[in-house]
C-alpha cells in the first residue's frame, strides 16, 4: 500500500507541474514573434497621388518683382495657356481699373490687359496673409466664347465635364510660398451676386451662406469639403453666351477653389453634373 500511494503522489507531482508549465507566459522572442507577426499582416495605406507639375513659381515671382513691384503671385492652370504673373493696384480708390488695358509693364491701351487681383484683397507673401477669398480678374476678349482663345477664355475648357473631371486642382502660388488650390464651383452669374468679396470680418454663418449660394449656382456638384476656416481662390472673367454679341453685359464665368493644406491630392475631380443649378438671373433665397 505504501508503495501505491507514494506512485499515485507521484503522479499528481508531475500532472501539476506541467498544468503550470502551460500558464507560464511565453520566452520573449516568441511573443516578439507573434506581434511582429500580427503587425506584418496588416494592410499598409496606399501611398497618395503625386502631383505631376507640382508648383515651383518662386524664381518666375522674383523675377517679375524686379519689373513690376505690384507683383502678387503666379498662376497656372495646367492643360491651358494660364500661366503667367498675377499684379495688384492696392488702391481701394481705384477700384480695380488700373490693370484693366495695361500690361505687366504698366503699359497703358493693351487691350487683353493682365491677370490682377481685386484692390481689396491683402498678400504678405505668405498663404496665411492672404484674404479669406483672393479674387483674380482676366479678360475674355472673344465674343463667341472660344476656349483657345487668349487669357480668361481658357478658363471656358471646364464647360467640358471631362475637363474638368481631369483637372481638380488651380495653381496660385504667393511670393514665399507654393500653394494648390482644389476646385469646388464652377459658375455663370451676375455683377449682383458679390462672389468676389474678400470675406475678411464675416462671421462663420456668413460665410457657410457665401458658400451655399455658390454651390447653388454650380454647374457641376464637387465631391469637396468647404468649411468657413477654409481660404478661396476666385477666377472671374466675361462671358458672353447668355446675351450673344452683347459687350459689356452683366453675366460672368467663375471658378472657385479652396487652398490644399495637406498632401492627400486626388488624380481626377469626384463631381456630376447639378440637376438643381440655381441660374445666374435667379435670387439665391437659401
Amino acid at each position: 500500500m505504501k508503495k501505491i500511494l507514494a506512485l499515485l503522489l507521484t503522479i499528481l507531482m508531475v500532472i501539476s507541474l506541467a498544468a503550470c508549465a502551460d500558464r507560464e507566459p511565453k520566452p520573449a522572442d516568441e511573443s516578439s514573434a507573434s506581434s511582429s507577426s500580427q503587425q506584418s499582416s496588416k494592410v499598409e495605406p496606399e501611398n497618395t497621388y503625386e502631383l505631376p507639375d507640382f508648383p515651383d513659381h518662386g524664381e518666375d515671382i522674383a523675377a517679375m518683382k524686379e519689373i513690376n513691384d505690384d507683383t502678387r503671385g503666379w498662376l497656372r492652370i495646367p492643360d491651358t495657356t494660364v500661366d503667367d504673373v498675377v499684379v495688384s493696384k492696392m488702391d481701394p480708390n481705384d477700384y480695380n481699373r488700373y490693370y484693366l488695358r495695361r500690361d505687366i509693364h504698366k503699359n497703358d491701351g493693351v487691350m487683353e490687359g493682365v491677370y490682377y487681383a481685386d484692390c481689396r484683397n491683402q498678400f504678405d507673401g505668405t498663404a496665411e496673409g492672404l484674404s479669406q477669398n483672393t479674387t483674380i480678374y482676366g479678360h475674355a476678349l472673344d465674343m463667341n466664347d472660344d476656349p483657345e482663345h487668349i487669357r480668361f477664355s481658357q478658363l471656358k475648357k471646364f464647360w467640358d465635364i471631362d475637363f474638368a473631371k481631369d483637372h481638380p486642382y488651380i495653381y496660385f502660388s504667393t511670393e514665399g510660398e507654393d500653394l494648390v488650390w482644389e476646385i469646388f464651383a464652377t459658375f455663370f452669374t451676375t455683377l449682383n451676386h458679390d462672389y468676389i468679396n474678400p470675406l475678411d470680418g464675416f462671421t462663420d454663418e456668413q460665410i457657410e451662406t457665401f458658400l451655399n449660394e455658390i454651390k447653388a449656382r454650380s454647374e457641376y456638384n464637387y465631391n469637396v469639403e468647404v468649411t468657413p476656416d477654409d481660404k478661396y481662390l476666385t477666377l472671374s472673367t466675361c462671358v458672353y453666351k447668355l446675351t450673344p454679341g452683347v459687350y459689356p453685359n452683366n453675366y460672368r464665368y467663375v471658378i472657385m477653389a479652396k487652398l490644399v493644406t495637406d498632401d492627400n491630392y486626388k488624380e481626377k475631380a469626384d463631381l456630376e453634373v447639378n440637376p438643381n443649378i440655381l441660374g445666374p438671373d435667379e435670387k439665391y433665397t437659401g
